[in-house]
């Protein structure tokens, strides 16, 4: 594989062709590995949204190296999730994937994937009017995790008319 295509970090800029590929990919680990798991199961039907965060959405709005950006080392996503049910969403697994082979290349301290890491964490969190404002609601509130997710900005994926749309701007450019 070209040098350039095995770094830590890459410094290619993801396309919407890319976020289209990411949701697939992360829909299909849902459903083959995610909702197979007993409490995650009851949630196969009350997906809200998807989206893409941290490092890789700063690279997708800004590139490589635009607002202090180091380049996709890994692709972050949340599943959001109406709640509402018995037990919450199980908040401390987290699932990855494979994005395979494509322009990102891969991260060499990565054994055994083939393109970029995904990494999937899900939530569920009230539904407040709408999906963008039940997210951003859960955003701005005080979890450990919502503070580590806010200060970079946060890209739709799920459902289809937020795919690409910046669902929070990130702390320096937004509130």
């Amino acid at each position: 594989m070209d040098a350039l295509m095995n770094r830590e970090y890459s410094s290619e800029q993801l396309t919407k062709d890319d976020l289209i590929r990411l949701k697939d990919i992360v829909l299909r680990t849902l459903k083959s590995r995610v909702y197979q798991a007993k409490v995650a199961r009851q949630y196969i039907d009350r997906l809200m949204m998807l989206a893409l965060c941290q490092g890789a959405a700063q690279n997708y709005l800004y590139g490589a190296h635009g607002e202090n950006g180091r380049g996709v080392k890994d692709l972050d996503v949340w599943a959001f999730y109406y709640d509402g049910l018995e037990k919450a969403f199980p908040s401390k697994s987290h699932w990855r994937s494979d994005f395979g082979e494509s322009h990102l290349g891969r991260n060499p301290h990565d054994d055994g994937y083939v393109g970029r890491r995904i990494e999937i964490m899900g939530r569920s969190i009230p539904f407040a009017g709408d999906d963008k404002e039940s997210v951003l609601t859960w955003l701005r509130g005080e979890s450990h995790s919502a503070s580590n997710v806010i200060k970079r900005p946060v890209i739709g994926l799920f459902p289809e008319h937020h795919l690409g749309a910046v669902i929070w701007p990130g702390m320096k450019t937004g509130s």
